[in-house]
Protein backbone atom coordinates (compact mmCIF):
# COMPACT_ATOMS: atom_id res chain seq x y z
CA UNK A 1 0.00 0.00 0.00
CA UNK A 2 2.85 2.78 0.67
CA UNK A 3 4.83 2.01 -2.46
CA UNK A 4 1.02 2.80 -4.21
CA UNK A 5 0.72 6.12 -2.39
CA UNK A 6 4.53 6.54 -2.80
CA UNK A 7 4.46 5.74 -6.56
CA UNK A 8 1.18 8.06 -6.88
CA UNK A 9 2.40 10.87 -5.10
CA UNK A 10 5.70 10.61 -7.19
CA UNK A 11 4.05 10.28 -10.75
CA UNK A 12 0.74 11.30 -10.14
CA UNK A 13 -1.65 10.71 -13.58
CA UNK A 14 1.06 9.13 -15.45
CA UNK A 15 1.68 5.97 -12.76
CA UNK A 16 -2.83 6.26 -12.54
CA UNK A 17 -3.46 4.61 -15.99
CA UNK A 18 -1.37 1.40 -15.59
CA UNK A 19 -2.06 0.64 -11.89
CA UNK A 20 -6.08 1.19 -12.85
CA UNK A 21 -5.60 -1.32 -15.48
CA UNK A 22 -4.13 -3.98 -13.04
CA UNK A 23 -5.60 -3.17 -9.65
CA UNK A 24 -8.91 -0.41 -9.06
CA UNK A 25 -11.10 -0.75 -6.20
CA UNK A 26 -8.39 -0.40 -3.29
CA UNK A 27 -6.63 1.95 -5.92
CA UNK A 28 -9.43 4.09 -6.41
CA UNK A 29 -9.99 4.04 -2.34
CA UNK A 30 -6.79 5.64 -1.81
CA UNK A 31 -6.66 7.83 -4.53
CA UNK A 32 -9.98 9.51 -3.60
CA UNK A 33 -8.02 9.59 -0.15
CA UNK A 34 -5.12 11.49 -1.98
CA UNK A 35 -7.94 14.16 -3.39
CA UNK A 36 -8.97 14.47 -0.11
CA UNK A 37 -5.48 16.07 0.43
CA UNK A 38 -5.28 17.95 -2.44
CA UNK A 39 -2.63 15.76 -3.87
CA UNK A 40 -4.54 14.59 -6.97
CA UNK A 41 -7.41 16.46 -8.07
CA UNK A 42 -10.45 13.74 -8.70
CA UNK A 43 -12.21 15.22 -11.86
CA UNK A 44 -8.59 14.01 -13.82
CA UNK A 45 -8.71 10.60 -11.46
CA UNK A 46 -12.03 9.64 -12.39
CA UNK A 47 -11.55 9.14 -15.92
CA UNK A 48 -8.10 7.64 -15.97
CA UNK A 49 -9.27 5.14 -13.46
CA UNK A 50 -12.73 3.89 -15.22
CA UNK A 51 -10.52 3.84 -18.50
CA UNK A 52 -7.81 1.56 -16.91
CA UNK A 53 -10.46 -0.61 -15.94
CA UNK A 54 -12.19 -0.69 -19.29
CA UNK A 55 -8.87 -1.69 -20.71
CA UNK A 56 -8.23 -4.45 -18.31
CA UNK A 57 -12.00 -5.72 -19.02
CA UNK A 58 -11.24 -5.63 -22.64
CA UNK A 59 -7.50 -7.70 -22.06
CA UNK A 60 -9.71 -10.21 -20.68
CA UNK A 61 -13.06 -10.07 -22.94
CA UNK A 62 -10.09 -10.32 -25.87
CA UNK A 63 -8.41 -13.39 -24.28
CA UNK A 64 -11.82 -15.19 -23.88
CA UNK A 65 -12.86 -14.21 -27.16
CA UNK A 66 -9.85 -15.07 -29.60
CA UNK A 67 -7.99 -17.24 -27.24
CA UNK A 68 -5.84 -17.25 -24.18
CA UNK A 69 -2.50 -18.61 -23.43
CA UNK A 70 -1.74 -22.47 -23.60
CA UNK A 71 -1.56 -22.47 -19.94
CA UNK A 72 -4.62 -20.75 -19.65
CA UNK A 73 -6.27 -22.93 -21.65
CA UNK A 74 -5.04 -26.21 -20.01
CA UNK A 75 -6.87 -24.78 -16.77
CA UNK A 76 -10.13 -23.82 -18.12
CA UNK A 77 -10.12 -27.63 -19.95
CA UNK A 78 -10.02 -28.56 -16.08
CA UNK A 79 -12.50 -26.92 -14.85
CA UNK A 80 -14.97 -28.55 -17.21
CA UNK A 81 -15.63 -25.49 -19.86
CA UNK A 82 -15.72 -27.71 -23.17
CA UNK A 83 -17.23 -26.28 -26.04
CA UNK A 84 -20.37 -27.71 -25.61
CA UNK A 85 -21.05 -26.70 -22.15
CA UNK A 86 -20.10 -23.22 -23.67
CA UNK A 87 -23.35 -22.75 -25.70
CA UNK A 88 -25.04 -23.51 -22.63
CA UNK A 89 -22.90 -20.51 -21.33
CA UNK A 90 -23.31 -18.03 -24.60
CA UNK A 91 -27.34 -18.53 -24.14
CA UNK A 92 -27.75 -17.58 -20.97
CA UNK A 93 -24.97 -14.56 -21.37
CA UNK A 94 -27.15 -13.83 -24.78
CA UNK A 95 -30.08 -13.73 -22.44
CA UNK A 96 -28.99 -11.34 -19.61
CA UNK A 97 -25.94 -9.76 -20.64
CA UNK A 98 -26.31 -6.78 -17.95
CA UNK A 99 -26.76 -9.28 -15.29
CA UNK A 100 -23.94 -11.27 -15.90
CA UNK A 101 -21.22 -8.69 -17.28
CA UNK A 102 -22.02 -6.42 -14.61
CA UNK A 103 -22.18 -8.92 -11.79
CA UNK A 104 -18.64 -10.12 -13.13
CA UNK A 105 -17.44 -6.57 -12.89
CA UNK A 106 -18.69 -6.23 -9.48
CA UNK A 107 -17.72 -9.60 -8.12
CA UNK A 108 -14.20 -9.29 -6.31
CA UNK A 109 -11.69 -12.19 -6.41
CA UNK A 110 -13.52 -14.38 -9.75
CA UNK A 111 -15.09 -11.70 -11.82
CA UNK A 112 -12.35 -11.52 -14.24
CA UNK A 113 -13.35 -15.10 -15.24
CA UNK A 114 -17.03 -14.04 -16.25
CA UNK A 115 -15.45 -10.99 -18.07
CA UNK A 116 -13.28 -13.95 -20.06
CA UNK A 117 -16.17 -15.97 -19.99
CA UNK A 118 -18.44 -13.55 -21.94
CA UNK A 119 -15.91 -12.59 -24.39
CA UNK A 120 -15.51 -16.51 -25.04
CA UNK A 121 -19.73 -16.10 -25.82
CA UNK A 122 -18.71 -14.48 -28.73
CA UNK A 123 -21.10 -11.21 -27.09
CA UNK A 124 -20.50 -8.57 -29.27
CA UNK A 125 -18.02 -5.64 -28.03
CA UNK A 126 -19.77 -2.73 -28.64
CA UNK A 127 -22.83 -4.58 -26.08
CA UNK A 128 -20.18 -5.66 -23.74
CA UNK A 129 -18.06 -1.76 -23.71
CA UNK A 130 -21.67 -0.45 -22.99
CA UNK A 131 -22.06 -2.49 -20.16
CA UNK A 132 -18.57 -2.59 -18.63
CA UNK A 133 -18.53 1.35 -18.76
CA UNK A 134 -21.62 1.87 -17.17
CA UNK A 135 -20.92 -0.27 -14.70
CA UNK A 136 -17.14 1.00 -13.81
CA UNK A 137 -18.47 4.34 -13.94
CA UNK A 138 -21.13 3.21 -11.28
CA UNK A 139 -18.61 0.95 -9.33
CA UNK A 140 -15.64 3.85 -9.10
CA UNK A 141 -18.23 6.78 -8.05
CA UNK A 142 -18.62 4.31 -4.97
CA UNK A 143 -15.03 3.57 -4.44
CA UNK A 144 -13.44 6.80 -4.73
CA UNK A 145 -16.77 8.23 -2.47
CA UNK A 146 -15.37 5.66 -0.17
CA UNK A 147 -11.82 6.69 -0.54
CA UNK A 148 -13.21 10.19 -0.12
CA UNK A 149 -14.59 10.02 3.50
CA UNK A 150 -12.81 7.09 5.14
CA UNK A 151 -9.81 7.08 2.78
CA UNK A 152 -7.14 7.35 6.06
CA UNK A 153 -8.76 3.80 6.63
CA UNK A 154 -7.89 2.46 3.38
CA UNK A 155 -5.40 -0.63 5.29
CA UNK A 156 -8.48 -1.52 6.73
CA UNK A 157 -10.42 -1.29 3.58
CA UNK A 158 -8.33 -3.24 1.17
CA UNK A 159 -8.77 -5.71 4.09
CA UNK A 160 -12.36 -5.61 4.05
CA UNK A 161 -12.05 -5.87 0.53
CA UNK A 162 -9.10 -8.60 0.59
CA UNK A 163 -11.51 -10.80 3.02
CA UNK A 164 -14.87 -9.84 0.25
CA UNK A 165 -12.73 -11.26 -2.55
CA UNK A 166 -11.38 -14.23 -0.50
CA UNK A 167 -15.13 -15.58 -0.03
CA UNK A 168 -15.71 -14.62 -3.76
CA UNK A 169 -13.31 -17.35 -4.65
CA UNK A 170 -14.04 -20.03 -1.94
CA UNK A 171 -17.76 -19.78 -3.31
CA UNK A 172 -17.24 -19.60 -6.85
CA UNK A 173 -14.91 -22.70 -6.47
CA UNK A 174 -17.01 -24.43 -4.13
CA UNK A 175 -19.93 -23.77 -6.76
CA UNK A 176 -17.69 -25.01 -9.87
CA UNK A 177 -16.69 -27.90 -7.95
CA UNK A 178 -20.26 -28.95 -6.86
CA UNK A 179 -21.10 -28.84 -10.84
CA UNK A 180 -18.06 -30.55 -11.78
CA UNK A 181 -18.93 -33.27 -9.32
CA UNK A 182 -22.51 -33.30 -10.54
CA UNK A 183 -21.36 -33.82 -14.08
CA UNK A 184 -19.07 -37.18 -13.37
CA UNK A 185 -22.03 -38.34 -11.26
CA UNK A 186 -24.02 -38.29 -14.45
CA UNK A 187 -21.66 -40.05 -16.20
CA UNK A 188 -21.22 -42.98 -13.86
Amino acid sequence: MENIIYLLLKFKYVILFPLAIVEGPILAVIVGFLCTGGYLNLFIVYPIIVLGDIVGDTISYLFGRWGAPGFLKKIIKRWGLKPENMDRVRVYFDANPRKTISLSKITLGIGIAGIYVAGNAKIPYSRFIRICLITSALQYMIYLGIGLLFGSAYKQISNYLDFFAAFSIVTGVSILLFFIVKSYRRKL
